[in-house]
């Protein structure tokens, strides 16, 4: 029997992996950060990158504790990750004489004359500055930053620096922006020209003209782009006001402890049509479905040409409630249908039933009715109903699709 040798992966240890010697200098939960010799990165899995076969720890060599460097290496654009990669180049040069930072992966050409193994140091030191045409003094701190901090040492600050983003605005016109935002909730989506045009007209006509500095046009865009984050402020009208309808406390969601406690009734209009029977005319359908809240399983659904009507919400009701009776053994059959992904999204309307004419569908004994407040489940019809059975109906908050989120995500699923 072999021994199992354990091995410590930490920030700071030296391994080879895929052909190339790494450094660890970031570790996660299940992904590790490398960085090589030569300024590259490389995220990989921690059980992958142990699990390959090209993977070697050195065991032998001790732990370097170095600061992790991902998240600035990672918060770089496309031009910073270059320029930084440009510059690990040419302080390898120097060093070793090869951008690389070794003889193993010289490039064409490599090593040039003037930093080719036995040149003298200060030699080329006086060939690289003249080649970017900088300072002795600023080589020489760039070749100190790599020797005591890898590539991450040559990032440059500028490249980093993270500005605040409402940072050097004046901040009446912030409070004046989120006024005019807060007033175009119940309106028509605005434009953004229409509202930087209402903040500087009441900027003006509260402050007086010029009083206020005013920003750029492209600063102003990103100004509204911020302060309008999250609230659908320029997107669908009706997602901004159930955002802005949001209570200001934590609302708790419905929690189900038993089968029927909860069943949640909807209607959604599908992107598909259908060919009307007696006159042949193409028309959209409307699906309505009953859910049992505690675990996810649809107990009714019907099929509406045009739209859904009062005694479709009840025949949805009916069939969610009633048992599946088994004509064949005389009992009462209670046991729902596998829970699942359905395998068609077309269903044929003769699958739903089973070889003697019986509903697949399961049944739930249904305590609470949760709706919205569309007129087909607040009629007197489906109220009247639910009040023969016991059913009691809870209303859903206006315009809070969230209140019954588990149907809506049914339908998105539906319609995806």
């Amino acid at each position: 029997m072999t021994a199992q040798t354990r091995v410590d992966v930490a920030v700071g240890s030296r391994l080879a992996h895929d052909g190339r010697w790494w450094t660890v200098t970031e570790l996660t939960a299940g992904s590790v950060l490398l960085t090589d010799v030569g300024g590259g990165v490389r995220q990989v899995g921690l059980a992958h990158l142990l699990a390959h076969p090209s993977t070697r720890l050195l065991t032998d060599v001790p732990v370097d504790v170095v600061e992790g460097v991902g998240a600035d290496l990672a918060g770089l654009n496309a031009a910073g990750r270059e320029a930084l990669a440009e510059r690990v180049g040419h302080v390898q040069e120097v060093r070793t004489g090869f951008r690389r930072g070794c003889a193993e992966l010289a490039l064409p050409g490599e090593p040039r004359a003037a930093y080719a193994p036995g040149t003298a140091k200060l030699a080329r030191y006086q060939a690289k500055a003249a080649e970017l045409g900088i300072g002795m003094r600023t080589l020489r701190r760039w070749v100190a930053e790599f020797e005591a901090d890898g590539p991450a040492g040559l990032v440059d600050e500028r490249w980093r620096r993270r500005r605040a983003p409402l940072s050097g605005v004046d901040g009446r016109w912030v409070d004046t922006a989120r006024g005019v935002l807060a007033e175009f909730t119940r309106a028509s989506t605005p434009t953004q020209d229409l509202v930087l045009a209402s903040i500087e007209a009441r900027l003006e006509q509260e402050h007086g003209p010029g009083v206020v500095r005013l920003p750029g046009r492209t600063r102003a865009r990103a100004l509204l782009r911020e302060l309008s984050r999250g609230t659908s402020a320029f997107g669908g009208a009706k997602g901004r006001r159930e955002i802005a309808g949001r209570p200001a406390a934590p609302y708790g969601k419905l929690r189900a402890h038993r089968p029927g406690e909860y069943l949640l009734v909807d209607t959604t209009r599908l992107d598909v049509f259908a060919m009307e029977r007696v006159t042949l005319r193409w028309v959209q359908a409307e699906l309505t479905v009953a859910m049992d809240l505690y675990d996810r399983c649809i107990t009714g659904l019907r099929l509406t040409p045009v739209s859904t009507k009062a005694v479709d919400a009840a025949a949805v009701l009916f069939e969610s409630i009633r048992p599946l009776p088994d004509p064949a053994a005389g009992w009462v059959d209670v046991r729902p249908p596998y829970h699942g992904v359905p395998g068609q999204v077309v269903v044929d309307v003769e699958r739903l039933v089973d070889a003697v004419g019986a509903p697949l569908l399961p049944s739930v004994a249904a305590e609470t009715l949760v709706v919205d407040h569309g007129r087909i489940y607040l009629s007197e019809h489906l109220l009247s109903v639910c009040q023969r059975l016991g059913i009691s109906v809870q209303p859903a908050r206006v315009a809070q699709a969230t209140d019954k989120a588990a149907v809506e995500r049914f339908f998105r699923t539906l319609r995806e």
